[in-house]
């Protein structure tokens, strides 16, 4: 975009600002679309004010003194390209202003966002709020108000916030409540978005920890029990300094009062004073006519209320001395209470400002994933198909096909040839498909009996074979009864492999991690302990021997995880992926749609408690994407280390920077596509410096990497049912398989620029997986293929047959191998003895060695089959048996 992209402009129609043959249109062109973006920039600020910062106003100032000063007559290049640094500075600030929002490191000292009123209530210092108080009348009275004021505040607030605490909680209860109740109606298998609601009850069971959590944090911790205390003691040096401000007002109140007592006495004392004098002077000048005597108690009299009126006035003195003295104490004592005053206060305010933090922050927590969470559940939404889930579950119920029924008429027969009859009926009518049956389903019924009953195993399948739950002419095939107590309990998979019993002694369960005291399982064999109720859901199968202690292998090295495998590459690796080649290469999002992380966490703990014996055909194909790429997320050091990755992110910009074909983006370089000897030869000298690069790699490295990169490369071959392209792959795994050495900080700003890069390298990998990993001659394949029909080749399969009743039986199988063997055995009894009840059982075991290229890989086959099988020694009994790895 231009300078004016607001204003719809795109890069290939400028507006015309530095096109030659509109000079006389420069100008005013420019200044239009100075003034859109100066419009937008301000609208937008306006709505968000955390944008308003000064480095945005300052280059916004630069760009419109370049617009205004640029000589658009003139073509100088020096003026142009102060220009566009002008447009590349505001471009720039402003988009760091926008990575600081959304990651929340906002500067506040850079915020120019502070509202008038603010800014005026700054302006003074506390040295001028106290002068100012102490001039004004009243002015201690008025600060004492509003820290009772805001004593009363803070009680409010506590009260406000404590109930609006009690609201999350009992919403959250609810949740619960809800959680408990749907778990098991809403979350059925081969439901409609299931995996949707399964995760998002997940997010509300965990919701509403977080909510409890936070509850207890603002309660006890962050806001209702600091603000309970800050108020006792606000409120309690409140009244000390009211206490204070009070006394000293009373004795100044108690100066003036005997200061005014006083005054009067001294004027009541000058008046008598005077008339005593008055009245000795009118003797003195009537003295003729009076006696002596007289005269002197007239003079005595005087002399009296002189004396008094002396006294009156030296103590009306001495009490205006001390009233100017109190005077002077309340001054004193007023500059002391308003700066205690102010000092309370600056503290209420503190500590104010600290919960309000506090529980804003919280709550910003408890919702700033919500959003993230429904708009991943909307997108995940998105990939649902119509039908998808009854298609799956339909395909899961793995049914055999109908039998053919055939209707004859039996005539009457005697009962003497009653057993001849039925002989013959079992010889005419036993078929093939009466033998083939689940094989996986056989194994497990002939188990060590954890099931129940076979109407708990109708209940787990679904469905069994017609081998297992009908008869053949009549006769009942021999089920083996289970027993144990753990035969009413519906069990996993893994779970039946174990030989349960009753726990001896507490242990730590396997599958929660948790210790289990009473109602536990154990095995006999590996001694797993488990609780009754994790059975239904345990993942780790029996290896017949004792299981190893709990490995650390989430976030340990990988030397020490892949020392531990013959091929260098991690267990864990292989097992995820094999699973996800078998179920899951067509699922639609794999890799990009998440998981329900408590399953994932499950899964994990599984896999260190359990290792390679960890059964993953229940799981989610979701959740075991996600495993994959949490371990290899959680490696200290990545796949591809941190000495390689400079070089890396060299080689993808020289990538993106190449020219692509006209009407491509320019930065997004050409797409990646392997066209053979057609391709870009720039292009390809970048892959083979990619080849270069990685040769430095470690065995283990470059062996898993190796495995990794073909299996994307499988899952980008079925893009148009999957929709993950070898770039939808590249972003998603590339911030797994690289990243640079780690800083200070989680995620700084370059990583977040660096993952373009990323995924152009994992895409190279994926795309050109033949020319950067040409030789494999040794390396073990995974248990899947991809079926290629120009492929094939014969191999040779031996099989034994050997049967209870005296007879042996050999068989030569030809397979022909189209990626998968199918083999047709024919297993032909030599004795003719016949067992007693007239019937014998035949034991098969099948081995079965396929090796072949496969699409440029070596695969090896293994396979062994365990069938039992009911009929006659003299029978011929034709298999047709299909082995897949």
């Amino acid at each position: 975009w231009c300078m004016c992209a607001a204003a719809s402009h795109p890069v290939k129609a400028p507006c015309g600002c530095f096109i030659p043959d509109k000079q006389e249109n420069r100008r005013p062109l420019a200044h239009e679309c100075l003034g859109e973006v100066l419009r937008i920039l301000r609208q937008v600020i306006s709505m968000y004010p955390l944008l308003n910062t000064v480095e945005t106003l300052t280059a916004a100032g630069k760009l419109i003194s370049q617009v205004k000063g640029f000589h658009y007559e003139v073509c100088n290049e020096s003026e142009k390209m102060d220009f566009e640094k002008a447009i590349e500075t505001i471009a720039v600030a402003f988009s760091s202003n926008v990575s600081e929002l959304l990651m929340g490191e906002v500067d506040s000292s850079t915020l120019l966002s502070v509202l008038p009123t603010e800014k005026s209530r700054v302006l003074m210092s506390a040295e001028e709020v106290d002068i100012l108080l102490q001039r004004s009348e009243g002015g201690v009275d008025s600060a004492l108000m509003y820290a009772k004021t805001i004593s009363k505040y803070m009680k409010d607030l506590i009260g406000y916030v404590e109930k609006r605490i009690t609201l999350e909680v009992e919403f959250s209860k609810g949740l619960q409540r809800l959680y408990q109740a749907c778990k098991q109606t809403i979350t059925q298998p081969h439901m409609p978005f299931f995996a949707i609601y399964s995760l998002a009850l997940e997010q509300d069971l965990e919701q509403s920890a977080g909510v409890h959590q936070a509850a207890n944090t603002l309660h006890n911790q962050t806001f209702i029990q600091p603000l309970m205390q800050r108020k006792q003691e606000h409120e309690k040096k409140r009244k000390e300094i009211k206490e204070l401000w009070l006394k000293a007002k009373r004795k100044l109140m108690e100066s003036e009062a005997n200061l005014k007592r006083a005054k009067q006495v001294y004027v009541a004392r000058y008046e008598e004073y005077e008339k005593a004098k008055t009245a000795a002077s009118r003797a003195e000048e009537e003295g003729s006519s009076s006696t002596t005597k007289a005269l002197d108690k007239k003079k005595r009299l005087e002399e009296e209320a002189r004396n008094k009126a002396e006294e009156a006035e030296a103590t009306y003195r001495t009490c205006i001395a001390d009233a100017t003295t109190q005077h002077q104490e309340l001054e004193h004592t007023k500059v002391t209470v308003l700066r205690q005053i102010q000092e309370v206060i600056k503290q209420s305010d503190q500590t104010l400002r600290s919960a309000t933090i506090s529980y804003y922050q919280t709550m910003h927590v408890q919702t700033v994933a919500l959003p993230v969470h429904y708009q991943t559940l909307c997108e995940s939404s998105k990939l649902y198909d119509p039908g998808q889930q009854y298609a799956t579950h339909v395909k899961d119920l793995q049914m055999s096909e109908e039998p053919e029924v055939h209707y004859s008429f039996e005539p009457y027969c005697p009962i003497s040839s009653q057993w001849v009859s039925q002989h013959m009926s079992l010889k005419t009518d036993f078929a093939p498909d009466d033998v083939a049956g689940d094989i996986s389903k056989m194994a497990r019924t002939a188990s060590t009996g954890t099931m129940s009953s076979n109407e708990d195993a109708d209940e787990k399948d679904g469905n069994m074979s017609s081998f297992e739950t009908s008869n053949i002419n009549g006769i009942e095939p021999e089920i083996v009864v289970p027993t144990g107590p753990f035969r009413n309990i519906g069990l996993s998979k893994a779970a039946q492999t174990h030989r349960l019993r009753k726990l001896r002694s507490p242990a730590k369960c396997r599958q929660c991690d948790s210790y289990v005291y009473f109602q536990g399982a154990e095995c006999e064999e590996c001694f797993l302990a488990c609780h009754k109720r994790c059975l239904e859901t345990l993942a780790i199968q029996c290896g017949h021997k004792k299981l190893q202690g709990r490995l650390q292998l989430f976030g340990q090295e990988f030397s020490l995880v892949s020392n531990n495998s013959s091929d260098g590459i991690p267990f864990i690796v292989k097992k995820c992926i094999c699973e996800i080649e078998r179920r899951a290469l067509r699922m639609k999002g794999i890799y990009r749609v998440n998981g329900v992380k408590t399953r994932v966490e499950k899964l994990c703990q599984a896999f260190e408690n359990g290792k390679e014996l960890v059964e993953l055909s229940q799981s989610s194909p979701h959740d075991i994407s996600n495993v994959l790429k949490l371990y290899l997320r959680q490696l200290p050091e990545p796949i591809m280390p941190f000495r390689l990755y400079n070089s890396l992110m060299g080689l993808a910009k020289e990538s993106l920077a190449l020219v692509g074909p006209e009407g491509a983006e320019a930065g997004k370089g050409p797409d990646l596509v392997d066209l053979g000897q057609k391709t870009d030869p720039e292009l390809m000298v970048l892959v083979h410096r990619l080849k270069e690069l990685l040769a430095d790699l470690p065995k283990a490295n470059i062996t898993t990497l190796r495995y990794i990169a073909r299996h994307l490369r499988r899952i980008a071959e079925l893009e148009e049912d999957n929709k993950m392209s070898p770039s939808n792959l590249g972003i998603v795994f590339g911030p797994s398989m690289m990243r640079p050495r780690p800083s200070g900080a989680t995620v700084s700003l370059s990583s977040l620029v660096d993952y373009p890069y990323q995924a152009r390298i994992v895409e190279t990998l994926i795309v050109f997986y033949r020319t950067i990993f040409p030789s494999e001659s040794h390396h073990t394949g995974s248990t899947s293929a991809v079926t290629s029909p120009s492929l094939q080749q014969v191999c040779v399969c031996v099989c034994v047959c050997v049967c209870v009743c005296v007879c042996v039986c050999v068989c030569v199988c030809v397979c022909v191998c189209v990626c998968v063997c199918e083999c047709v055995c024919v297993c032909v009894c030599l004795g003719d003895a016949q067992c007693s009840d007239g019937l014998m059982r035949i034991l098969l075991i099948q081995f079965s060695v396929c090796s072949l290229p496969c699409k440029g890989d070596s695969e090896r086959w293994y396979s062994v089959f365990l069938v039992m099988h009911a009929g006659y020694c003299s029978e011929k009994i034709q298999i047709v048996m299909k082995t897949g790895g």
